[in-house]
């Protein structure tokens, strides 16, 4: 909770921005621990007739008639004050605050080969683009960079004064690839996974031009050439007739097996993320629910299905997302900087399944990597509802179910760290009125959160925790009592929230009205714990701030560029429709319009201009964004292995092209700035989850 008291008082100005510490969080991070602590309650909860609100601890039961083990009691609502008679035995009622309830139990499949265990598979990006070298400081263990043979084949293709980073290396100074960092990264986390969930089935994909499905490593590997990477049945087709011999050892079998692939493995061609996708889910869905995928991967998808330099395929990255919801399988995204990857489309297809997205240097992806691992699905088809005390209602709650004072949100997926926070107020006073509620009587109030969730047995269960608190109208006495680190992931979380849908001024706003809140409050900053947490926050929070400036620019330059766009039409078309014979043109003659303006002007959006960019700081942010666009479009490529079979220590001349075209698009990323549009929207997505 926000604080150890509730805070009651009427909202005087419904425009205003309410600043209280009305808030609470729900965290699944003792989930797991408590399912193996937590008494399992034999009979079914019961549940209000009126409000639906389960019976708890807090319940006010008067004994009507005792019967045997069975007896019938009056259940005045806590929440809702409605009179229920129910029947129930006395071991049944609730002695904690939370209880556990098994709704329906799992029916054990006859056959469970396989699907019995969970499953990570890696879908690996192996482009051309992966062979960017990377200066890194000091001494690092990576693994071997390009061979002799590699070498002379690519130094044809490079400047002689950019050959020395291929193999040399100084004292201090390393130049390893992109695919060198990510092969050592997943060569560590194979051998961390042998050790520590030697049970668990790794599976491998990669993707350039074409795509190549390894699965555990146990089978032949099959490849679908860049012709197969627009049929999305046959792919399915094929891959579902085998995915299960292709995913049914352990890494404990086949670690070492993995490993050589990787180190095998040859980085060309172009960006076949979509084809490569819909492969690791066919993988993926024959594990059992938990299952992960993990996409690493440095560029924008240009090849095949779901190629993102065409807009109309963000619906189908949204239709994977959905079917890896059904499937209780989550898919992160780490990416690499320096190239754009459109992780806003990505993104939205991590966030469906409760997935990760980061954007790191490449000698990070290791450690990257292991954050998302270590975060384990604990619950599948969640769905999660609060329920209020009648007096209090639900703020800032737009986008979820709300009746009354009870909220529904359908989360799909959870891990142990996913974590959502709510506000909460006080009805208005004809609200408090037609209820029949004087708030003067309550000294108390009742908090209920329901979980309905299956767990990784399969098993249908309900948590319920139900929390009562004090109150109090003395705004003074719930700050001094306040629990800084709930608001603060309050802050985040909302802010991000408001700026994903694309309102980055009203996100500013209402950071700055908390943030200005906890930072200055003295009943908040009355102890030094709090003051150090505020200034910790206050770091975090300026990122977050820079990212939510960063975009609001970047929409202000679109819309201005759209505007011009739309200007210059309508110009044509008056000069277009002039009379004849005001036009003097001999044949031989380009035609030109006679008064066509030198210089068409652009002009500012006025109208547009948020308060909060009056800031001489701020201003000069946004004529640096105001640089004009460089777009480096990545060529078409032939793929030179077009059903063969793949060949190690092997280099053509269009890798070392690709290679050449992606390190001209990463050299002008500052300018352009999808890698920086991208690296806002990793951070937004972060504060999203409250991850800081």
């Amino acid at each position: 909770m926000g604080s150890g008291k509730t805070y009651l008082k009427e909202c005087c100005n419904q425009f205003r921005q309410e600043l209280d510490t009305n808030i609470f969080a729900v965290s699944f991070t003792d989930m797991e621990e408590d399912q193996k602590i937590i008494e399992i309650h034999s009979g079914d909860p019961l549940y209000c007739q009126n409000c639906k609100g389960i019976m708890n601890k807090y319940s006010n039961l008067n004994l009507q008639v005792q019967s045997g083990s069975i007896s019938q009691y009056k259940w005045n609502c806590e929440f809702c004050s409605y009179n229920n008679e129910i029947q129930i035995e006395q071991n049944d009622i609730p002695e904690n605050e939370e209880a556990l309830y098994c709704i329906q139990p799992h029916l054990k499949q006859q056959n469970q080969s396989g699907q019995d265990k969970c499953s990570i598979t890696f879908c690996l990006d192996t482009s051309g683009s992966m062979s960017t070298t990377t200066e890194i400081k000091g001494k690092i263990e990576c693994q071997p960079g390009l061979s002799q043979q590699e070498y002379e084949m690519l130094k044809k293709y490079i400047q002689p004064e950019t050959q020395i980073q291929y193999l040399n290396k100084s004292k201090d100074i390393s130049y390893v690839s992109r695919k060198q960092c990510l092969l050592t990264a997943i060569e560590q986390q194979i051998k961390m996974l042998k050790q520590k969930n030697p049970e668990i089935i790794v599976g491998l994909v990669t993707f350039n031009n074409e795509v190549v499905v390894y699965g555990d490593g146990s089978q032949q590997p099959i490849k679908f050439s860049e012709q197969q990477l627009y049929q999305e049945v046959q792919m399915r087709t094929v891959l579902s007739g085998c995915a299960k011999q292709m995913m049914q050892n352990p890494i404990t079998k086949q670690a070492d097996k993995l490993i050589n692939v990787c180190q095998q493995l040859q980085d060309n061609g172009q960006t076949a993320l979509g084809p490569a996708l819909i492969s690791a889910l066919e993988l993926a869905k024959v594990g059992k629910p938990g299952s992960m995928i993990i996409i690493c991967t440095d560029g924008l998808a240009n090849l095949g299905l779901g190629a993102l330099d065409c807009e109309s395929n963000k619906k189908f990255y949204q239709e994977l997302g959905q079917l890896a919801v059904e499937k209780g399988i989550i898919i992160s995204l780490v990416t690499i900087k320096g190239e754009g990857c459109k992780i806003d489309t990505l993104g939205e297809l991590v966030e469906k399944t409760n997935g990760i997205v980061t954007r790191v240097i490449p000698e990070r992806i290791g450690q990257d990597f292991s954050n998302i691992i270590n975060d384990i699905v604990i619950g599948t088809q969640v769905e999660l509802k609060v329920i209020l005390h009648k007096a209090l209602k639900f703020r800032r709650e737009e986008n979820s179910r709300i009746k009354n004072s009870t909220l529904k949100k359908h989360i799909g997926n959870i891990t142990k760290s996913t974590l959502y926070t709510f506000e909460y107020q006080l009805k208005t006073a004809q609200e408090l009125k037609k209820e029949n509620i004087d708030i003067k009587k309550l000294k108390q109030i009742p908090f209920q959160i329901r979980i309905t969730y299956t767990n990784l047995k399969g098993d249908k269960m309900m948590r319920v925790v139900t929390k009562l608190m004090e109150t109090t109208q003395n705004i003074q006495e719930a700050e001094k009592e306040v629990q800084v680190d709930v608001i603060h992931k309050r802050i985040a979380q909302k802010t991000a929230q408001i700026a994903k849908q694309g309102n980055y001024e009203d996100a500013q706003i209402y950071n700055q009205y908390w943030n200005q809140y906890i930072q200055n409050n003295p009943h908040i900053n009355s102890n030094q714990i709090n003051q150090k947490k505020n200034q910790n926050f206050q770091k975090h929070n300026e990122k977050l701030q820079t990212a939510l400036k960063n975009s609001q620019s970047r929409k202000y330059k679109s819309i201005q560029i759209q505007e011009n766009q739309q200007k210059i039409p309508s110009i044509n078309q008056q000069f277009v429709q002039s009379p004849p014979n005001q036009i003097t043109q001999t044949p031989d003659e380009p035609f030109i319009y006679p008064s066509m303006p030198k210089n068409i002007p652009i002009t500012p959006l006025k109208s547009q201009k948020p308060p909060l960019y009056t800031d001489k700081k701020v201003k000069k942010i946004e004529d640096q964004n105001q640089q004009p666009e460089v777009t480096i479009k990545t060529s078409d490529f032939k793929s030179f292995t077009k059903n063969n079979k793949i060949q190690s220590n092997s280099i053509t001349t269009a890798d070392s092209q690709s290679n050449q075209s992606k390190i001209k698009s990463s050299q002008n990323s500052s300018q352009s700035n999808e890698s920086d549009e991208d690296q806002d929207y990793t951070i937004l997505f972060g504060y999203e989850r409250a991850k800081f």
